[in-house]
């Protein structure tokens, strides 16, 4: 199946049998949720954190990262990162979302001759260009290289892990392992976890190095260098011996996987609702226009004064999340509507259908509505009828 068809069979499975049914990936059932208030049981609890079957694949790669770790691990690391997530690191990235979407846009401006092409390896490229400077402090300029070893491997990687879910013989790892697309993807991910770690030592040197200079880090052009996640983790590590060199690859790892993939998808399910809704685009482009007169470069404080936008972009969002499926393991039963849940199944929950599921259980309610007040209606004229007889 093609992936619009993929969505198409899942969307039409989420009218027919949401917001509960359960669906078999070879003989292990997956409980699917489209209902809110089911959702709700489920990650408002706890004791439902580890990730469902499918999650494995992506473990020879993302490891025991943010995503796929659970329990006291997941807790303890999260509390280790916090300030890589500080709000303040993003204001001093600012300059480098600007260039890169710049860039970008010149890109798209090239395509932009009346005929439709496929915007994604665009943005895909260009979201892979800022995460691995944001993350890794590194340059892999995908926009300007259309062949470059590290983002034919992301690509590769990707694509083998969403083949191999779709395909239940391809399981078993010694079955995969010993196919060409499990050589390719393991050579693929060789590239990955190299890269990652030679950037790692590098900057473990370059920090050393200023640490005991006492210098600010500083680019070939004598510039003060933003300071990258990795560099965050790097000066955690040197203060808690809990994050090691494997952690500190496997977060990275995560976040160039995640920041890139979740990113890409948002952007292009908002271009999309903007291409079909053309007087929200309207404005949304005259706040823009606004807000940056005069052709002026977009500067961090402007973010707040783009509130239309961000409604927009939000309400995308919530439309189409950028994970469209998650999944979890129960951890133990649990009740649902009038179904009890044993422990250990697999939850999906079809993010992206929620909306649907909701704007079908309207109509239904409509629906329901007018044929009672129409049969409310009928019973009372047939009364006003059989008093006039009378």
């Amino acid at each position: 199946m093609k992936r619009y068809e993929i969505f198409c069979y899942f969307r039409q499975l989420a009218k027919q049998y949401g917001p509960l049914y359960r669906t078999w990936v070879g003989n292990i059932p997956a409980v699917h949720i489209t209902s809110p208030e089911y959702v709700e049981l489920i990650l408002n609890n706890s004791t439902h954190i580890t990730k469902g079957y499918g999650y494995k694949f992506l473990a020879p790669w993302l490891g025991d990262g943010l995503l796929l770790s659970k329990g006291e691990k997941w807790h303890r690391n999260r509390k280790l990162l916090t300030p890589a997530f500080h709000f303040k690191i993003l204001e001093n990235f600012i300059d480098l979302f600007v260039d890169k979407s710049k860039f970008l846009v010149k890109l798209l401006d090239n395509e932009a001759n009346g005929n439709s092409f496929n915007i994604f390896p665009y943005i895909t490229r260009c979201a892979l260009d800022i995460i691995s400077e944001t993350a890794m402090g590194i340059q892999v300029n995908a926009m300007i290289q259309e062949k470059n070893e590290y983002v034919d491997a992301i690509y590769g990687v990707c694509s083998a892990i969403v083949y191999r879910f779709a395909r239940i013989w391809l399981h078993p790892d010694f079955i995969y392992n010993n196919t060409d697309r499990g050589r390719s993807y393991f050579k693929d991910l060789s590239v990955l976890h190299s890269t990652t770690n030679r950037v790692i030592n590098e900057r473990k040197h370059i920090l050393h190095q200023v640490q005991d200079n006492n210098k600010e880090t500083q680019d070939t052009f004598g510039k003060k260098r933003h300071k990258a996640f990795l560099d965050i983790l790097l000066e955690v590590s040197r203060t808690n011996t809990e994050l090691t060199h494997e952690q500190i690859r496997e977060e990275v790892d995560t976040f160039m996987f995640e920041g890139h993939d979740t990113t890409t998808a948002s952007i292009c399910w908002t271009i999309f609702l903007l291409g079909l809704h053309l007087d929200i685009q309207q404005q949304a482009f005259e706040e823009v226009s606004r807000v940056l007169l005069d052709d002026k470069s977009l500067e961090f404080s402007d973010l707040s004064e783009l509130k239309y936008l961000e409604r927009v972009i939000k309400e995308s969002l919530r439309l189409y999340p950028s994970v469209g499926m998650i999944s979890r393991l129960a951890a133990h039963d649990i009740k649902i509507d009038n179904y009890t849940i044993p422990a250990g199944t697999t939850f999906q929950i079809d993010s992206i259908q929620i909306d649907f599921y909701l704007k079908i259980l309207k109509i239904a309610i409509l629906t329901l509505t007018f044929h009672l007040v129409l049969a409310q209606e009928i019973a009372l004229v047939k009364n006003l009828l059989c008093m006039k007889k009378r």
